[in-house]
């Protein structure tokens, strides 16, 4: 059942949009972004895209997301180094990581005492990765 309240400026807000939780994915692969973004939709969830680490950082600061799932393969800023700026901005942990990834030379292990919750290597099964989303999330 969806309520909705009406904005001063006439607008509705639907209470249920309010309590969706809001994934970030920061990836490269155009196709692999538009994939995710239509299946999170479709899961409910509010989706903010990313094509690498800037783009991801500018709209972790702006938007405040519950999760993030992040590649680490990226041209520019790739994911070791939007993990490195949060570590160093102090914000690596307030907010949880899910790794997706094909390119996981080191070792998992490593990842997840960087402060990653989950690593979910390429190609993954979207269901697993629903599960994951809701298991790390506040």
């Amino acid at each position: 059942m969806n309520q909705a309240q009406p904005h001063g400026d006439g607008r509705e807000k639907r209470i249920a949009d309010v309590e969706r939780k809001c994934v970030l994915v920061i990836d490269d692969d155009l196709p692999l972004r538009g994939m995710l973004a239509a299946a999170l939709r479709q899961h409910g969830f509010q989706v903010l895209l990313a094509g690498d680490g800037g783009e991801g950082q500018r709209a972790l600061n702006i938007h405040h997301p519950d999760v993030i799932l992040l590649d680490l393969a990226m041209p520019d800023v790739n994911g070791w180094d939007f993990l490195q700026r949060l570590q160093e901005t102090g914000h690596l942990g307030r907010v949880p990581i899910i790794v997706v990834s094909a390119h996981l030379r080191h070792d998992p292990q490593a990842i997840l005492q960087m402060g990653v919750k989950a690593i979910l290597p390429k190609p993954f099964n979207l269901p697993e990765l629903i599960d994951l989303i809701e298991h790390v999330s506040p």
